[in-house]
């Protein structure tokens, strides 16, 4: 594709049908927001939605959350979950079903492991907020689906972009479609509230000089943390290559300050780890 105009850029990226953030998500972050938010109210709103229900509960039994007893009841999993934890997680398991893409379930399942392998790094290597960590994981890639419903041959890009030894993997769709994932996910981050830092993540998560840049260091880390998560998760999946591990590799454990020591015994927990959630 022939170098955009940034008028036929914004035309490309307005086509790109971009999901509200969920009624259920609204009512959540709205009652949280209170002065004095109500949890029985908030555990009322997730239960009226069966799927997100049992999902909560799913999560919050994981071994991720290591509980000694598991939690049967919506009312005891958000008095356990907190808040803040909350919130992100129903906005987190709201997300696959605002983006329905036919034959994605494997997209979406890749997405939840490289989520939680997130917020396990996030909190082992104490770098940022676990539940950040966990929120930039699903949210990373879910401009995806969005510019697979817009675009007949996506595919073809994904093949062409997840072989590409030198440009970068956005590089790939701006030239095919002139526009790419880290753009249109970004947009959605912004569309659904999502803090600042996390939204800037999703847009930069690319970008081979991002460990360079003025980016803050929030965001940064969320990167990091994020593309070794997903080197992780490729070798749990049993995929062949990871090659936007070789390309960013070397930099995210420089900035990590991680050896291949500290790599393998990280893997290998975090393997376990996903082993034992059945994800």
């Amino acid at each position: 594709m022939a170098n955009l105009t940034t008028a036929e850029a914004e035309k490309i990226i307005a086509s790109v049908a971009i999901p509200p953030r969920p009624a259920i998500v609204n009512a959540v972050l709205e009652e949280r927001a209170k002065a004095e938010p109500n949890l029985r109210r908030i555990a009322q709103l997730v239960s009226t939605d069966v799927g997100l229900a049992a999902a909560v509960l799913k999560t919050i039994n994981s071994p991720f959350f290591g509980l000694r007893r598991q939690v049967s009841s919506i009312d005891h999993a958000v008095s356990m979950l907190g808040m803040k934890n909350i919130g992100a997680l129903v906005m987190s398991l709201s997300l696959r079903n605002a983006v329905p893409t036919q034959g994605l379930d494997r997209f979406w399942d890749e997405a939840a492991r490289t989520a939680l392998v997130s917020a396990y790094l996030a909190q082992t290597l104490g770098c940022v907020p676990k539940e950040d960590a966990h929120l930039f994981g699903l949210f990373r890639d879910a401009g995806i689906p969005l510019l697979m419903r817009r675009f007949s041959d996506y595919r073809d890009t994904l093949k062409l972009a997840n072989s590409e030894l030198t440009a970068s993997f956005t590089e790939i769709e701006d030239g095919r479609h002139g526009t790419n994932h880290a753009v249109v996910g970004g947009l959605l981050a912004k569309g659904w509230q999502l803090p600042d830092h996390i939204r800037e993540a999703i847009g930069q998560h690319h970008d081979a000089g991002i460990y360079h840049s003025n980016l803050g260091s929030e965001a940064i880390n969320l990167v990091a943390v994020g593309q070794l998560a997903e080197y992780i998760e490729s070798f749990y999946s049993r995929l062949s290559g990871n090659v936007e591990w070789e390309k960013h590799g070397p930099s995210v454990l420089a900035h990590l300050m991680l050896d291949q020591d500290q790599l393998e015994e990280l893997s290998k927990d975090a393997k376990e780890m996903l082993e034992e959630s059945g994800l």
